[in-house]
């Protein structure tokens, strides 16, 4: 499989990291109408124009594929990966449907609103773009139905498989790089629209949500909101924008702190949400950060200091286990601190630089003459505080199930007959 096709493959499982697709779709809703294509095949051009295990792709279908891609300005030989797709479609629906997956039409049409809402378009003005353009309604529609159902398929049988390591999201949180854009830390409100009189009661409970403060809002969301959230009064954990649905986020992008949105409708709820703080990251290279430990013993390079130093060496394998260590002894004798590397004392940082997390140097000795048992706790990139424990987990099990899904397919796809008869 080719890596386009790796990324159309991925695309509803982490929407929010397609850019490239995305800022083509935005392009897209300002150009459509500039844009001119050669007249649809007419509706009845079955013929089939490839074969997999006795699924084909018809030219209808690869004919206004590849004219959908070419309105969302796919690079490269668009034809040829509008068919790539479609194979891959084949098998992906073949695999959801020999495990009883399927999804329905309010799936599929959150999905196209999804789509859409990334250009700041709604679906039924991308389906009349897609009109102009000539292109069949149903080439929209199946293309996210089948990105849905795929999605819905790797979390029934892929996500239970997935797990990851305290010590993963350690290594990964020392090593992360922000990237740049907007962190947001909010409360949300969620009222039932199950039906349209139920839609009505809380849509005018929602107007009166808005504007509340935030003490009025985390107990209007303790009473009222039927979203898991309700426990904790509304609050959500720091989240980057993109990761919201997209009429969440375009709701949120303008709020400053203290504010709450505009009513959001979504399927068969409603919410608002309340900003308590926000955060704009910079890209590009972050400042390496070093958390150290030392533990003052008076009396200096003493034999008793030297075989303490070597006890805690041999016993100590991280910076908490210095605590028990100077039980007893007064506060200001271990000192613990994350700082720059740049703001280092003077004195310690060549010997951090020696150290490995976990290891430990008595080889100083403070101007008023006591030994300092020196530990480095961990060295890495600054983070956001945006950036929590719980994202990274979530961004690695996202990477591990994509990694997955991606891997399935190929041996799938590998172990199929296909056959291509000329497009």
């Amino acid at each position: 499989m080719t890596s386009k096709t790796a990324q159309h493959s991925g695309s509803f499982l982490d929407l929010a990291h397609s850019s490239r697709r995305l800022l083509a779709l935005a392009s897209m809703a300002v150009i459509g109408l500039l844009l001119t294509f050669a007249p649809a095949q007419a509706q009845g051009n079955y013929r089939p124009v490839a074969r997999i295990d006795g699924m084909v792709v018809t030219a209808f279908e690869l004919t206004e594929r590849t004219k959908f891609l070419t309105l969302l300005r796919a690079p490269g030989d668009v034809r040829a990966l509008a068919l790539d797709q479609l194979i891959n479609e084949k098998i992906q629906m073949r695999a959801a449907d020999k495990a009883d997956i399927s999804v329905d039409d309010e799936a599929v049409k959150a999905g196209m609103e999804e789509f859409a809402a990334r250009a700041n378009i709604t679906a039924e003005e991308l389906l009349q773009y897609l009109a102009q353009a000539g292109i069949d309604a149903s080439t929209f529609r199946d293309f996210v139905t089948a990105g849905v159902t795929w999605r819905e398929y790797v979390k029934s049988e892929f996500l239970p498989r997935v797990s990851v390591s305290k010590s993963e999201v350690d290594a990964a949180m020392d090593k992360a790089v922000t990237e740049p854009g907007l962190r947001v830390l909010l409360s949300e409100i969620v009222l039932p629209a199950g039906d349209a009189a139920t839609r009505k009661a809380s849509k005018a409970r929602a107007q009166r949500l808005t504007g509340l403060d935030e003490d009025a809002f985390h107990k209007a969301a303790q009473r009222f909101s039927i979203g898991p959230s309700r426990a904790n009064g509304g609050k959500l954990n720091w989240v980057d924008i993109t990761a919201l649905p997209a009429s969440a986020g375009a709701a949120v992008r303008g709020l400053k702190p203290g504010q709450t949105s505009r009513i959001i409708e979504s399927g068969e709820e409603i919410r608002v949400y309340f900003m308590h703080d926000r955060e704009q990251v910079k890209g590009g290279t972050p400042r390496t950060m070093v958390e150290y430990a030392a533990l003052l013993l008076p009396g200096g390079q003493s034999d008793a200091n030297r075989s303490a130093a070597a006890d805690i060496s041999a016993e100590a394998f991280g910076c908490d286990d210095l605590y028990p260590v100077a039980r007893g002894l007064p506060p200001e004798q271990l000192v613990r601190e994350t700082l720059p590397e740049s703001q280092l004392p003077a004195a310690y940082r060549a010997e951090l630089d020696r150290l490995d997390a976990g290891e430990v140097s008595s080889r100083l000795t403070t101007p008023s003459g006591a030994m300092v048992v020196l530990m480095l706790c961990k060295r890495g990139n600054e983070l956001p505080r945006s950036l929590t424990r719980a994202a990274v987990e979530e961004q690695l099990k996202s990477q591990r199930l994509n990694t997955m899904a991606q891997v399935f397919l190929e041996e799938k796809r590998a172990n199929a007959f296909i056959e291509t008869l000329g497009n």
